[in-house]
């Protein structure tokens, strides 16, 4: 349910809001400029839509270009220290590695986090809201029928590719490009979902590598795969890749899973579109 509140209060001194405080401590993964405005995705999936977002800091002020560009260095990397809004305007304490950044926005903006979460200020103050509601990607029929599906030629592949190393997104569109995958919206619909029906048969672990060691995430399968279906769709399209999303491991049951039937020799192309979400039923 979406609330609309008139005005913005708290006149003349910044505000604190539940949604904004969920930001703090989030790492920017990605920056998009379209023609429609800028986008800056978090590590979380929570994603900052305006027409223009502004950066200030020692590191600006010595003749830097001030807007927040495409894959910014300057942000992409940085994390989120502080949140607050003041008459409207949206103020994100960064610290990068150039020292620390405040990035700026005035209404109308649009804060989208996961779960359909939204914190919305218009061009005149109107502020609306909506907490998160229920799971997208993880509900418990969809973990079901993930958990009882048949391994596809595709997943066979990629699980053979996690013999040799440890997986990321980017390593999933790959795949699926092989596959023939073409726009954005099928990146985004068939990418969470091939990583979900691998996570949910128990083939390979999410978790994060650092200092070239895999470290798994202690979090239920459930938020894992909730978390990837939302951050990818907050990225977007075949843009994930390495330390946006997740690192994935095989388990036993996935080495033993590759062992034991090998990979297909199907070759890539429209052969590879077993896959579930483009034609047919999933398997």
């Amino acid at each position: 349910m979406d609330f609309f509140l008139p005005g913005v209060s708290g006149r003349g001194r910044p505000q604190d809001h539940p949604l904004l405080d969920a930001l703090r401590g989030q790492t920017v993964v990605h920056t998009q400029v379209a023609s429609r405005g800028t986008r800056t995705v978090t590590a979380r999936g929570w994603v900052l839509r305006s027409r223009i977002q502004e950066l200030e800091g020692p590191s600006i002020a010595d003749g830097g270009a001030r807007a927040v560009g495409l894959r910014d260095p300057r942000v992409v990397g940085a994390s989120v220290q502080h949140a607050e809004m003041l008459e409207g305007l949206l103020t994100l304490s960064l610290r990068s590695a150039q020292g620390p950044l405040r990035l700026t926005t005035v209404p109308r903006w649009r804060l989208e986090g996961p779960r359909r979460a939204l914190l919305q200020v218009e061009e005149k103050g109107e502020l609306s809201e909506r907490p998160p509601g229920p799971p997208l990607y993880a509900t418990p029929e969809a973990l079901a029928e993930h958990a009882a599906s048949s391994r596809s030629g595709i997943e066979e592949r990629l699980l053979a590719l996690g013999r040799r190393q440890w997986l990321h997104p980017g390593d999933v569109v790959r795949v699926l490009e092989n596959a023939g995958a073409l726009d954005a919206a099928e990146f985004e619909r068939r990418g969470p979902l091939l990583l979900a029906r691998l996570l949910a048969r128990g083939e390979i672990r999410a978790g994060f590598v650092t200092a070239g060691r895999f470290t798994a995430w202690d979090l239920p399968p459930a938020d894992v795969v909730e978390h990837i279906g939302a951050t990818w769709a907050a990225i977007g399209g075949r843009t994930p890749g390495p330390d946006m999303i997740a690192w994935f491991e095989l388990t036993e049951a996935g080495r033993a899973a590759v062992g034991s039937r090998g990979v297909r020799a199907a070759a890539p192309g429209m052969s590879g579109y077993d896959s579930p979400g483009v034609v047919g039923g999933s398997r």
